[in-house]
This record gives structure tokens, C-alpha cells and sequence, in this order.
């Protein structure tokens, strides 16, 4: 398996985090799972389909060639075999507004086809693409072109997350009265600009800390991670961490896994 980051051009780095590309050709795993955590940073993929198989979910229904996901609250299970192209954009958590002119809570725990937000041909341009550094340039054009068009930003909400590092420990009231806003009103313009609440958001990132330190760490270590990520008791980091992944922390650092973006890792099904 090949899996590449790509940079973006500084215009969308307020909004795009990177590109990547995940290539795999081992004929000898029939069927690998792709199992998807909580997640707060949306994404745009693309899957070639004309060369290769699409992802399928547990029912067996075809996930499209492009499409889009949001914010993940709730873990998910899809299927694929070992030979797949795969290039996708991951956003920032409050991108998807400027891009595709939508609220942001639409989306959430939802993979539509592109073809719901524009009635362009990227998917037909990706397709056509002789390499994924030439999909990362067509990728660049049609962002920059959306982000021209619908320009639905939110100047606090942008500022919040870039500028004053709204992570799992940040005070949401003292963020809130920091920026003359009511905590009411932070919350639903969280809502609309990224779908979820504050304070759902710093769950979800402090759970993503928590799968950062648990891929290096061994059994012994899970009381030194919890009270590190201040949960007051293991009891509690084990349910949190169950919530968003339908598994444990011990069943996550004995997992086998095959390679990963984000909070998507891809296993032996």
C-alpha cells in the first residue's frame, strides 16, 4: 500500500488541511475493511472505479466515485478489496460551508455524491487524470473557483479555530465572552459553520489525541493516557473512546491494521 500527503497552495490552507492518495495493489486480500472513527475534519473523495472496485457498505450498496463526508460522531463500517486509487481532500472542520454553500450539521455522519453540491465535471476531470499530483493541481482549481462562488465564511468561527487553538482544553464559555458572544450563539453558529456543538468538537479532538497516543502505546499505558487527556477515571476514557470508535482501547492496540488517514483505518475484514 502507497499513501502520500500533498500540500495546498496557501489560498486554501485556511480551509484545506492537505491531499492525499492511498494506492493499493495486493490481488491476495479479497476483502479488507475500511473501519471510520469520530471524526471532526470532513473530506472530498475520489475512488477510480473504472480500473478498480468501489467501496461498498455492510449492505452492499456502491458508495459513489466522488463524493463528500462529514463530520463523523459515530464510528462506521465500509468494505473494499486489496486493489483500489484513492484521492481525497481533507478540510478543515469549518470548510465545508465555503466550498460547497451548505450548513455544515447537513452533513454530518452523511456521504453524498458530489453531484448534490455542484454540477461540475470533476469527477469526470479526476478520472481523466494521468497521475495524482495532476489530480491535486485540478483539485486546487476547482476549490479555489467554488470557494470564489459561495464564500459563505465565518469571519468569528474561522477565528476561533485558527487563531486562538480551540482544542479539547479550551473554556467554551470564556471563548464565547472573549469574542462578546452569548455561549448560545456560539453554539449555533458552530453548528451551522462546522455541524456540531464546542464542546462536542473538543470530544471529538480530544478522542483523536487519545488514537495518536494509544497507535505507540502499549496495554499498561491506558491509566497514563487517560488521566493525561484528563478523563477523571479510566472508566470513563474507556466509554468516551467506545462512543466514538464501537471499540475499546485495549481492542484498538491489539487491532491489525494495514494503513490509515485521519481516523480511518483500513484492516483484514
Amino acid at each position: 500500500m502507497t499513501y502520500h500527503q500533498y500540500a495546498p497552495p496557501d489560498l486554501l490552507k485556511p480551509y484545506v488541511r492537505y491531499f492525499w492518495s492511498f494506492d493499493s495493489y495486493q490481488s491476495n486480500e479479497k476483502l479488507l475493511q475500511i473501519k471510520s472513527f469520530a471524526d471532526r475534519f470532513p473530506r472530498f473523495i475520489f475512488q477510480n472505479i473504472e480500473r478498480f472496485e468501489t467501496i461498498r457498505k455492510p449492505d452492499g450498496e456502491k458508495m459513489p466515485a466522488c463524493y463528500l463526508s462529514g463530520i463523523d460522531t459515530k464510528s462506521t463500517v465500509a468494505l473494499m478489496t486489496g486493489t483500489f486509487s484513492h484521492f481525497g481532500i481533507s478540510f478543515h472542520s469549518h470548510a465545508l460551508p465555503v466550498f460547497f454553500g451548505v450548513e455544515a450539521q447537513e452533513l454530518v455522519n452523511t456521504t453524498p455524491d458530489i453531484s448534490q453540491f455542484c454540477h461540475s465535471d470533476i469527477d469526470s476531470k479526476l478520472a481523466l487524470a494521468n497521475s495524482h499530483h495532476e489530480r491535486v493541481i485540478i483539485s486546487c482549481k476547482y476549490l479555489t473557483e467554488k470557494m470564489a462562488t459561495r464564500n459563505r465564511i465565518d469571519t468569528l468561527v474561522n477565528q476561533i479555530i485558527h487563531t486562538q487553538q480551540f482544542d479539547e482544553s479550551a473554556n467554551v464559555w470564556s471563548v464565547a465572552r472573549n469574542n462578546k458572544i452569548s455561549e448560545r450563539s456560539l453554539e449555533r453558529r458552530f453548528k451551522i459553520t462546522i455541524g456540531i456543538s464546542p464542546k462536542k468538537l473538543q470530544r471529538i479532538a480530544r478522542f483523536e489525541k487519545a488514537l495518536q497516543l494509544l497507535e505507540q502505546a502499549k496495554y499498561s499505558q491506558l491509566v497514563e493516557i487517560a488521566y493525561g487527556l484528563d478523563y477523571t477515571d479510566q472508566s470513563h476514557f474507556i466509554n468516551d473512546f467506545r462512543q466514538f470508535s464501537d471499540m475499546t482501547p485495549y481492542d484498538f492496540v491489539n487491532k491489525k491494521c494495514l494503513g490509515s488517514d485521519s481516523s480511518s483505518f483500513i484492516c483484514p475484514a
